[in-house]
């Protein structure tokens, strides 16, 4: 074999090892400068980006939106997103998503279609997700995936949210026994006041130990927003802005690991129709 076969080979086993730490298994688990920047608690926001962080927070969207964000993790890789939900009459909310992950001689990309519907005080939603693990000297996998989510609202101020990745239980092969990870979360939301919201999300791997994710969002202005927040699981801590124009959103964060250092994520949300009325609209 030849030295830069090897040498490639190499690269791959590192970037497994750390896109493992970066992705907690077969989920990054959040999408979005807004989750990003509030400690990567991701399943308590309905917005655009519960396409792919809980479909079941789709139900209480308040407006049809796309957005796409780009991270740069630890200075080392990159992923590309985008996400797009939309209100279908009394079908309830339907969302599309595709991201990618990695460079080119190792990635993962995703593309998922997603669906939320609000019943009184909750909301469920369920994603169908298409999952593919490229390498340049491998054969490419691909895997179905099926995702969980609902969010419940008990008055203006207290949110729970609770979602499951991985509900189909796929198998990471035809004749393999073992299964793609399958990640639970679970957590609640306090409005303190009428600018400050509060969020704590409790984040499980069944393989592996739990961890805390924990952030506010503070609004400082109109449509301008600060964020913070950390996470046990990643050992990171966050901080960044949301900046809202007309119909645009611009979306800012940035994260610190102590042993890997800096990570950024930015991105540009266009919201376009109507508000939705009623109780089903709140943001």
């Amino acid at each position: 074999m030849k030295t830069g076969r090897i040498l490639l080979h190499l690269v791959v086993l590192i970037f497994l090892a750390v896109a493992g730490t970066l992705q907690a298994g077969n989920e990054s688990n959040f999408y979005g400068p807004r989750a990003f920047s509030a400690g990567q608690v991701s399943s308590l926001f309905s917005d655009v980006w519960s396409v792919q962080n809980n479909p079941g927070a789709l139900g209480y969207l308040g407006r049809n939106a796309a957005a796409v964000s780009y991270e740069r993790r630890y200075s080392a890789f990159s992923m590309l997103a985008f996400s797009a939900a939309g209100r279908f009459k009394n079908w309830g909310t339907f969302g599309l998503a595709a991201s990618r992950f990695g460079p080119d001689f190792f990635n993962q990309s995703r593309a998922g279609v997603s669906w939320g519907k609000s019943f009184g005080i909750a909301s469920v939603g369920l994603q169908g997700q298409w999952y593919q693990v490229s390498s340049k000297d491998f054969n490419s996998r691909h895997y179905f995936l099926l995702h969980f989510g609902g969010i419940a609202r008990l008055g203006e101020k207290l949110h729970f949210s609770g979602c499951i990745t991985n509900l189909s239980q796929t198998k990471t092969g035809e004749n393999e026994t073992r299964v793609l990870p399958t990640v639970l979360r679970a957590g609640f939301s306090y409005q303190a006041n009428g600018n400050l919201q509060l969020m704590a999300e409790l984040q499980k791997d069944l393989d592996e130990k739990a961890g805390l994710n924990a952030g506010a969002e503070y609004r400082f202005a109109k449509n301008c927003f600060a964020r913070t927040g950390f996470s046990t699981l990643n050992k990171t801590g966050s901080i960044g802005i949301g900046i809202g124009w007309r119909d645009m959103q611009l979306d800012f964060g940035s994260s610190w690991h102590a042993e890997l250092g800096f990570s950024q994520s930015i991105g540009l949300q266009y919201l376009f129709g109507k508000p939705h009325s009623g109780k089903d609209a709140k943001p």
